[in-house]
């Protein structure tokens, strides 16, 4: 960034950049710096001023404008070409990608063996039902067991 400053050989003198600004008044220009009205009289029959003031001035000017401007262009050009750049890339891996989804299903390393049954996790707690519960076998001679038939189907299991 600090490239960018002006060398002092690249700026106009004090008198050329008080006349670019529109020529203002020793007061307006105190009063814009921030300093007193002798001292701007002072760098006016002097012709200098310190760096910092005509680096201040130098950017009102139509020079330091046109440099904010061709950076401000220069920036813009090169951060459009990145943009369509990037979105060529994209374009190029998409293209790829389908391709390969065209000439096969290579699968994955983490893909399970062949007759295993994926496991697919559910979001919250799992929902068990009454049916797919097991219950424990009840024994012979049991008040219960006199009341369970052979014909009866459990309930989840019942034809209809």
């Amino acid at each position: 960034m600090l490239n960018r400053l002006p060398t002092p050989t690249q700026m106009p003198s004090l008198s050329v950049m008080i006349y670019d600004i529109g020529n203002p008044t020793p007061r307006q220009l105190a009063k814009a710096l921030s300093v007193t009205e002798r001292t701007v009289c002072r760098w006016i029959q002097l012709g200098r001023a310190p760096r910092s003031v005509e680096l201040s001035l130098y950017w009102l000017t139509g020079w330091g404008q046109r440099a904010v401007h061709c950076e401000a262009h220069n920036s813009a050009v090169m951060h459009a070409g990145m943009a369509r750049c990037l979105r060529e890339q994209i374009e190029h891996m998409k293209a790829k990608l389908e391709h390969l989804g065209r000439i096969a299903d290579f699968g994955a390393a983490n893909d399970p063996a062949d007759g295993v049954r994926a496991y697919r996790p559910t979001i919250g707690a799992p929902q068990l039902h009454r049916s797919t519960v097991a219950k424990p076998a009840k024994k012979r001679g049991s008040p219960d067991s006199s009341k369970t038939s052979a014909t009866k189907q459990p309930r989840g299991l019942q034809r209809g």
